[in-house]
């Protein structure tokens, strides 16, 4: 049996760890995560941060910075061996799409899963994956060094062993959000109240629809 690592994390960051038992032989998890918290919502940063220059691929095609521009969008890391925590994710971010739907504002809010692992994850796999969840959702990956300096700037944290004997991938479940000019304006994690959190982002976006 591969033997168990278990990352350390400081909170807010929940970070998973899902270990590969071997070919055939499943998953097994070891995870550390602060306790839910029904009441938090969205933590908007106090100055916007600017995103350096990326390329990722989609089925689509490129996403890039300028793929940003336009809309707010909201972005969540894992991969596709993910047994859990990367599923349960996906269908809160399609959650919160229904609910910004009801609120009239969800042509302003774009959805984007990235996954972490390429070496396992293709292009046309992660859509298809996603797919699963809902079509507003869009599915993106890349090369390590792309998508180390994408998480890197979203304050997310991943990390990808792979041996003979072991594969593992660690990852933060962070909702990251990006502004219409492409800039990371704020994040929340798992364990939100949906009504608080859609009501908190509405009022966002229509502050900022009111303001230009």
């Amino acid at each position: 049996m591969a033997a168990i690592e278990i990352g350390l994390v400081t909170k807010p960051f929940i970070v998973l760890l899902f270990l590969g038992l071997g070919i055939g032989l499943g998953l097994s998890t070891a995870f550390l995560a602060p306790e839910p918290d029904a009441d938090q919502t969205i933590e908007w940063l106090d100055n916007p941060r600017y995103l350096s220059p990326f390329t990722l691929e989609s089925e689509a095609g490129q996403f890039d910075n300028q793929s940003l521009m336009g809309q707010w969008t909201i972005v969540i890391f894992g991969f596709l061996n993910c047994p859990d925590f990367c599923p349960t994710s996906l269908s809160q971010l399609a959650s919160i799409a229904d609910g910004l739907v009801e609120k009239s504002v969800d042509q302003e809010v774009r959805y984007v899963f990235v996954s972490v692992d390429p070496e396992r994850d293709s292009v046309v796999e992660v859509r298809q994956y996603v797919s699963h969840f809902g079509e507003s959702i869009r599915g993106v990956t890349g090369t390590a060094e792309q998508l180390s300096r994408f998480a890197g700037d979203l304050g997310s944290q991943y990390r990808v062993t792979a041996d003979d004997d072991d594969y593992t991938v660690a990852h933060s479940i962070t909702f990251s959000i990006i502004d219409p000019n492409g800039e990371f304006r704020g994040r929340f994690w798992p364990g939100f109240k949906l009504r608080n959190l859609v009501e908190n982002l509405t009022a966002k976006l229509l502050g900022d629809r009111v303001s230009t």
